[in-house]
């Protein structure tokens, strides 16, 4: 099959995988993922014990802001505000998710897991591993982790130690920061697998009438379509400085996004928003977009165009700029 796409050891039958989050948070999901063409499937993030209250969730804990409110599939335009952090269940409940995912789903399954210390890193990894997962996910930059953590004193660390503890593939989920590249770079001598770039951003939305913050009352998570330009830069500069391979997500709706990300250099494309707002048959639509690119452009294999648009890029200082208008002369005559 042409959308065959080799990744951490595993040939996915599609570049297209379900993103950790309440599309994949029980196994009924698992299968309608899979029904509908993911080539892999992100389980929701395991917290550690010290992050339990993370289990238990507001309610409401969604708000769709500029939302261009086309129902059917259909809506291109939006923002999804959330407050959703940890699986709900205990780490018993998610080890036998885990395992019954891995008895019935066909294609591979990745635990995702947070964490603060090295030790819990490794506790949580290593029973991810043992029930059956294919790879995990080290969600390090989640919008809902406290904000004292950070990569340098804190996840470097479970990073190293996550490596330590497993021999399964293991991605580092990062976030859109000044700093990201670099983050890339230490996540890949530490030992990673992958990246996938970029979680969510962090943001605040507030009701003028009441004159405080919407739902929660506090930050929350924010995606959309408009986050994949800001992903799409974060891939093209990351591909260009490593040799592991990238997990793109962030704003993808369609075939036509997974595309222009794997010009960019990523091998998958992780999915979420675009089902919650849109439904499974977004994935299913995202398939068919990328098959039919692929029989017009007469590609053979994804690898062929991956990272292509890189290569075509222009250099800062080539690009062909317009003199402008004169210095001197009218412009700077005071009328």
């Amino acid at each position: 099959m042409p959308m065959t796409t080799s990744f951490l050891g595993a040939s996915l039958r599609s570049p297209v995988m379900i993103a950790s989050g309440p599309a994949s948070h029980d196994v009924n999901q698992i299968a309608s993922a899979e029904e509908h063409g993911a080539g892999a499937i992100v389980l929701k993030t395991v917290c550690s014990d010290k992050f339990a209250y993370m289990r238990q969730w507001p309610r409401p804990r969604y708000k769709l802001l500029d939302w261009d409110k086309q129902i059917g599939g259909r809506s291109k335009q939006f923002t999804l505000f959330a407050f959703e952090q940890g699986y709900s269940g205990t780490l018993a409940d998610y080890w036998t998710f885990i395992e019954e995912a891995k008895k019935h789903a066909h294609v591979p399954i990745i635990g995702s897991a947070f964490a603060d210390s090295a030790e819990d890193w490794a506790y949580l990894a290593a029973n991810i591993e043992r029930c059956g997962a294919d790879a995990i996910e080290m969600d390090i930059s989640s919008p809902h982790r406290p904000g004292s953590l950070e990569f340098e004193t804190t996840f470097v660390a479970g990073i190293q130690a996550v490596v330590a503890s497993v021999k399964i593939p293991v991605l580092v989920k990062l976030a859109s920061t000044p700093d990201l590249l670099h983050q890339c770079i230490v996540s890949e001598q530490c030992g990673a697998s992958a990246v996938t770039l970029c979680n969510r951003m962090r943001g605040i939305d507030i009701d003028i009438e009441e004159q405080k913050p919407i739902l929660h009352g506090y930050y929350g998570g924010i995606g959309g379509p408009w986050a994949k330009y800001y992903t799409m830069m974060h891939v093209a500069e990351a591909a260009q400085h490593l040799s592991i391979p990238i997990s793109a997500t962030g704003g993808t709706m369609t075939g036509e996004d997974v595309i222009k990300y794997i010009l960019l250099g990523a091998t998958t494309v992780q999915v979420l928003s675009a089902v919650m707002v849109n439904g499974w048959d977004a994935v299913a639509a995202m398939n068919r977009d990328i098959e039919s690119y692929m029989q017009r452009k007469q590609i053979q294999s994804l690898d062929d165009i991956r990272g292509k648009a890189l290569r075509q890029m222009t250099k800062p200082e080539k690009i062909q700029r317009w003199p402008g208008e004169p210095k001197s002369g009218a412009r700077n005559v005071w009328k």
